[in-house]
């Protein structure tokens, strides 16, 4: 379970920006996370309740927006990865372009 991990280093960059900018407190902090980016969404979820516990991040509120997989065939045709087997809806065929999904980061942290 590498979500853990995660967690810790997005703590280790929070503490550091923290520092660098004299904050006392984060209320929260938005990851975006792509299907494809191998973050397990309840699983972090649970790291991140787990790692914040009796530290400085005890109140501090998880905002993950999880971004779905999407392709784009040759046909022209977009289509949620996943959903679709990989497989394009219209044509039939697997031979697409990733466009979304792989995607990790910290996008926002709300603190004062």
């Amino acid at each position: 379970m590498h979500e853990l991990s995660v967690v810790l280093e997005i703590f280790e960059l929070v503490e550091e920006i923290m520092t660098e900018q004299d904050l006392k407190k984060v209320s929260s902090v938005s990851v975006q996370a792509g299907e494809l980016s191998g973050i397990l969404p309840d699983y972090f979820k649970e790291c991140w309740n787990a790692a914040r516990i009796g530290g400085a991040f005890e109140n501090t509120k998880l905002i993950l927006d999880y971004i779905p997989a999407r392709g784009k065939c040759s046909c022209g045709c977009e289509f949620e990865l996943m959903k679709n087997s990989r497989i394009c809806p219209e044509c039939k065929r697997s031979d697409y372009e990733i466009t979304a999904g792989r995607e990790f980061s910290v996008i926002q942290i709300e603190a004062c």
